[in-house]
C-alpha cells in the first residue's frame, strides 16, 4: 500500500517534462482514464497491453498517442506535461485571422490576374472577327477560356472557334438578308 501511495504522490509533483519517467506519466493517465492498471491505460490509448512493458523497459513513452488521447479527451496539455508551471501563449505578429485574410486577398489577386489575361486573349478576336464587346460575347469566351484545360484543346484555339462561331450569322439572318438586297 505504501508504494501506491507514494506512486500516487509523485504524480502531483512537478516533474520537469524530460525528467518524467513512464510510471509517472501512466499514473497521471490512470487518473485521467480511470482504468485500473498500466494495461488498461495502454489500451486505452489505442495500444497492446503489452506495449506498457516495451516502453518501461525501454523508457521511452509513447508521446504521439498520450497527446492525441488528451487532446480527443480535450484535456490541457500544459496541465498533464507541465502541472504547477505557468507558461505562457507566444505572441505572434500575425493572428490567425490575419493569415486568412492574406491568403483571399492573395486568391482574389490571382483570380484577378487570371482575368485580365484572359480578356488580352479574347479582346484582340472579338475585333479580328467583327463582334461587339457585349456582355453575352464576352461571357461565352470566357467561359470557353476558363474551362478549357489545354489538354484536350488549347485555350487559344478554344477562343478561336467560339469566335468563329460567334462571328457566323444564322441561316434566317442570311436569307432575309439576301431577301432584302434583291
Amino acid at each position: 500500500m505504501d508504494k501506491e501511495q507514494s506512486l500516487s504522490f509523485n504524480t502531483f509533483q512537478h516533474t520537469p517534462l524530460d525528467e518524467l519517467s513512464v510510471t509517472e506519466c501512466f499514473e497521471r493517465l490512470k487518473l485521467i482514464s480511470q482504468k485500473a492498471t498500466y494495461k488498461d491505460v495502454s489500451v486505452w490509448l489505442g495500444r497492446n497491453a503489452n506495449d506498457y512493458a516495451n516502453w518501461k523497459r525501454s523508457n521511452k513513452l509513447p508521446f504521439a498517442e498520450i497527446i492525441r488521447k488528451l487532446l480527443q479527451e480535450r484535456i490541457s496539455l500544459n496541465w498533464f506535461f507541465a502541472p504547477g508551471y505557468t507558461l505562457h501563449e507566444p505572441s505572434y505578429a500575425y493572428t490567425q485571422g490575419d493569415y486568412v485574410k492574406s491568403s483571399v486577398v492573395e486568391e482574389e489577386r490571382k483570380r484577378r490576374i487570371e482575368f485580365l489575361k484572359a480578356h488580352k486573349k479574347i479582346e484582340p478576336l472579338l475585333k479580328a472577327y467583327g463582334l461587339q464587346d457585349d456582355e453575352q460575347c464576352m461571357t461565352l469566351m470566357l467561359d470557353a477560356y476558363f474551362s478549357t484545360t489545354d489538354k484536350w484543346m488549347e485555350k487559344s484555339q478554344a477562343l478561336e472557334l467560339v469566335a468563329k462561331a460567334l462571328a457566323l450569322k444564322p441561316a434566317i439572318q442570311r436569307i432575309t438578308r439576301e431577301e432584302d438586297e434583291s
